[in-house]
């Protein structure tokens, strides 16, 4: 008790309490250790362990989810820690536990510097240096969770654990060889370990993949051939491809030709398996293939066919590979089986060959052919044979999703249309045909028809819960959130509403679309709030990797933990991450040029639906508390924490949008820097922030990514006028500018020639078209823009409706609605809404309000009449 400090000795009948305090929460017994707790505090309210212990039982009571009563517990163990701290400043337990309870609410920075400051009071704490090196490894500073690795080694060298984790340190310290050390002394050392089979054949994985990596490829075969030898590996799988890839280093091709001979043998559908193999053969396909090498790649391939007739790998590859009428050939004898086996992914298989325009058109030819041939009742192969009945169904279904293909170049949607109807004659059971005509439907810009028809799908199969998804999102897509929300609560939780319960689930295509249809429907507040949900849910995800820095060790599952790390750090580069910050930040940039937008601008019959609404919830939530009274449940306390912000208003009226937005794109800028959309959004924030050469620098970016890039194109006509209107350029951005703006266009170009030499250029472009128009705009700096470049804007615009240009419904939308931000007269944009309409006639997103409104409650009345509701009338 000597080497106690005065201030924190106890007498012995406290020091039991402290003893039972410790136990109680080791076993959760949490009324009883703050019970312990108090009684310690009532003769010494200044004994700061006993407070650190109080607030981490009382932190570790709390309930999850939160309640409205939590959040007072919480508050107070917070306060709790922090005056622990301040009375034991000294003290290992009161610093930990601050510690912990950082980590708990997230805050990484004070979590790391509380571990630091309680190894500084107790360097040999073990439960306390597990804390420090799993938050360590979480927070990336590997070099410090490798000396605390070390360390742990030095206490406990008697633990396999303790070797192993130091071995998974140094790796992801990049230190492999000091990593593979390790591994060869823990083996000189430790004899007998204890370790299963399966856990030494893990962590003999793990080195010899450090091996490859670090360049020691001798080591590495010698390593997994004595592991073959002694039985702790297994001669199928990853094992054997790993043998084959490190005898391809070592320049023993044929050997390698062998094993991955023996790989194909054991699993002969895997691609990479031939892949492989044609490596060692000196074949690169998934990069480039000569004309010269064509026809022995596809010979090998085809002897793999031969030799395994039930394997469809080698027969795919195939047509990746040939050409003309070679490829006309393979095509048609994959087409042929997959119809007769009425496989329906046929076609999700057969369009990664759809890059090339030259295939694509042999495709539809081949099942052109195919279906004349089956409508005669014809056999498809030169035998007697006759075809399966549902050969020709599953034609018709190919073709019609072929011709409605976006990289068809002149799609067929009426014909497609034709073919599924005629489908439906033959089975009208499939939801298949339906989903097809949804999907078709909504390509040709029938949003409206396309969500009926997805409906009708999901009424074939109730209990389907992937059409109930579809169905959900093309109803969604129309801008119908409620009976989007109506569909998918026949499959979430019935006691909270249906978009929390998909939050909760972290449902990332939920609220993408939900997003994009509260933007669409100019509710931006909602908008914003979806998408900074899904922004969120990827901040969870990065959140909820700590507790596997611990687990994947303990279950000695190195190469998932090393492959989760790598994930981790990519983790934002995921496409729903990108997809939804750019909506946002698009959102955002409308708020700062329009702070109008702020402002919720409902009409009379929308404020009398939200009246209506909230009353209803109130009558909702008051028949609620009576029942809940009347059962003696739900207790004031026990309600969860309600949302601060249900409506997102809170996120529409920020004060600094473009700060907001810059938040979002900052990860895209590291994760995403390979596409273009990040460089030419970060352009969009950057220049309103009149942050002149980061917004240049953005659009050098994008340059060297694609030049001719039709958004890019008119940014760089904005930039130089923007930059030649300010007045008081600094001198660092005018020297650069001058310096470098002439890779992106010439110095003496003429900005009107430079505009209308991308149109002659990309004349049958989409987005080219509108680059130029967009181009048109910014030509002229006049505000509001005169009548002559308004026609001149139109008349670029109204190329989309030409007949050499494939029609895109999404640009032609685009392009309106440039017209009506530039203040068209309303009579122009009528017109060329006209002109759009009669290209793509089946597109009802050119029909005017009205005749939306009036097909869409015709369209929920037809569905309540089917699902045997009467309608309000």
């Amino acid at each position: 008790m000597s080497n106690i400090p005065k201030h924190r000795q106890l007498p012995d009948k406290e020091n039991r309490l402290f003893k039972e305090l410790l136990t109680q929460y080791e076993y959760k017994q949490y009324k009883k250790g703050l019970k312990a707790a108090d009684t310690i505090l009532k003769k010494f309210p200044n004994h700061g362990e006993t407070i650190a212990l109080k607030a981490l039982t009382l932190h570790s009571s709390l309930p999850f989810p939160m309640t409205v009563a939590g959040l007072t517990k919480q508050e107070e163990a917070e306060s709790l820690a922090r005056l622990a701290v301040k009375k034991d400043i000294t003290s290992h337990i009161t610093w930990h536990v601050l510690g912990i309870l950082a980590k708990t609410r997230k805050d990484w920075d004070e979590a790391t510097r509380a571990f630091a400051m309680a190894r500084k009071q107790d360097s040999e704490n073990i439960p306390l240096m597990r804390d420090s090196i799993a938050l360590y490894l979480h927070t990336r500073q590997f070099s410090q969770a490798v000396a605390a690795r070390h360390q742990h080694l030095l206490l406990r060298p008697t633990l396999r654990s303790s070797w192993t984790s130091l071995i998974i340190a140094h790796h992801l310290n990049g230190d492999m060889t000091e990593g593979i050390e390790v591994y060869d002394q823990y083996l000189g050392i430790v004899k007998n370990d204890g370790a299963t089979s399966s856990e030494k054949a893990q962590l003999l994985m793990h080195i010899i993949t450090m091996c490859m990596e670090a360049g020691q490829w001798d080591d590495a075969l010698r390593r997994l051939e004595n592991g073959l030898k002694d039985g702790v590996l297994s001669t199928r799988g990853q094992v054997t491809q790993l043998k084959a890839e490190i005898l391809m280093q070592l320049g023993r091709e044929s050997e390698s030709e062998d094993v991955w001979r023996a790989l194909i043998e054991q699993n002969p559908d895997n691609l990479s398996y031939y892949d492989g193999f044609l490596r060692t053969k000196g074949y690169e396909i998934r990069k480039s293939v000569t004309l010269d090498s064509t026809s022995k790649i596809v010979s090998l391939l085809n002897s793999f066919a031969e030799s395994y007739p039930k394997a469809l790998a080698p027969r795919r590859m195939c047509l990746d590979i040939a050409r003309g009428d070679e490829f006309r050939d393979l095509a048609r004898a994959y087409l042929v089986n997959g119809l007769e086996k009425a496989i329906p992914s046929l076609f999700v298989d057969v369009k990664g060959l759809y890059v090339d325009l030259e295939r694509m058109k042999i495709v539809g030819e081949i099942v052109e052919d195919l279906i004349q041939t089956l409508e005669k009742d014809a056999g498809l192969h030169d035998d007697d044979s006759k075809a399966p009945p549902t050969a020709l169904l599953w034609a018709y279904y190919f073709l019609a999703l072929h011709l409605a293909h976006p990289a068809h170049p002149n799609p067929s949607y009426d014909r497609s249309l034709q073919l599924l109807s005629t489908a439906l004659k033959h089975t009208p059971t499939l939801p298949e045909i339906y989903m097809a005509e949804a999907m078709v439907r909504k390509r040709a810009g029938d949003i409206l028809g396309a969500a009926k028809a997805m409906e009708e799908a999901r009424l074939l199969d109730g209990q389907d819960r992937f059409l109930n998804c579809k169905a959900a999102k093309y109803w969604l897509r129309v801008g119908e959130v409620a009976k989007a929300e109506e569909l998918t609560a026949m499959f979430t939780k019935k006691d909270i509403a249906t978009s929390q319960d998909l939050t909760d689930l972290q449902c990332l295509w939920f609220l993408q679309e939900e997003g994009d249809s509260y933007r669409a429907n100019g509710n931006l507040g909602m908008a914003l709030k979806r998408y900074q949900s899904l922004a969120t849910t990827f901040q969870d995800y990065e959140d909820d990797q700590y507790d596997f820095h611990t687990y994947c060790l303990r279950r000695m599952t190195f190469s998932a933990y090393y492959s989760l790390m790598k994930y981790e750090d990519q983790l934002r580069s995921h496409p729903a991450y990108f997809k939804a910050s750019l909506a946002a930040i698009n959102i955002y940039t409308r708020l700062h040029d329009d702070p109008s937008l702020k402002e919720e601008k409902l009409t009379a019959e929308e404020e009398a639906e939200r009246k209506k609404a909230a009353k209803k919830a109130q009558k909702a939530e008051q028949k609620a508390r009576k029942a809940a009274a009347a059962t003696g449940e739900g207790k004031k306390e026990d309600q969860p924490v309600p949302d601060e912000d249900p409506q997102g208003s809170k996120l529409l009226k920020t004060e600094t949008p473009l700060d907001e937005a810059l938040k979002l794109w900052k990860p895209l800028e590291l994760l995403a820097s390979s596409r273009i959309e990040t460089w030419t959004t970060g352009y969009q924030i950057y220049i309103r922030k009149k942050l002149y050469l980061a917004a240049f620098k953005c659009l050098l970016q994008a340059h060297d990514i694609d030049p001719r890039d039709p958004n890019l194109h008119w940014e760089i006509i904005h930039f130089k006028q923007t930059v030649s209107a300010v007045p008081d350029l600094a001198e660092p951005v005018k020297m650069t500018t001058d310096q470098l703006l002439p890779s992106l266009i010439p110095s003496d170009a003429d900005l009107a020639a430079y505009n209308a030499n991308l149109l002659s250029q990309h004349s049958s472009s989409p987005a080219h078209i509108l680059g130029a128009a967009k181009g048109l705009s910014e030509l002229d700096t006049t505000r509001p823009i005169p009548s002559s470049s308004l026609q001149a804007i139109e008349s670029t615009l109204s190329r989309l409706a030409a007949h050499d240009v494939p029609p895109s419904v999404a640009i032609m939308s685009s392009a309106l609605k440039l017209m009506k931000e530039l203040g068209a007269p309303i009579s122009s944009i009528d017109s060329l809404r006209d002109t759009y309409k009669s290209r793509v006639p089946l597109a009802s997103v050119f029909e005017s309000d009205e005749e939306l409104k009036r097909r869409r409650r015709e369209a929920l009345e037809g569905e309540e009449v089917a699902n045997g509701v009467k309608p309000d009338l």
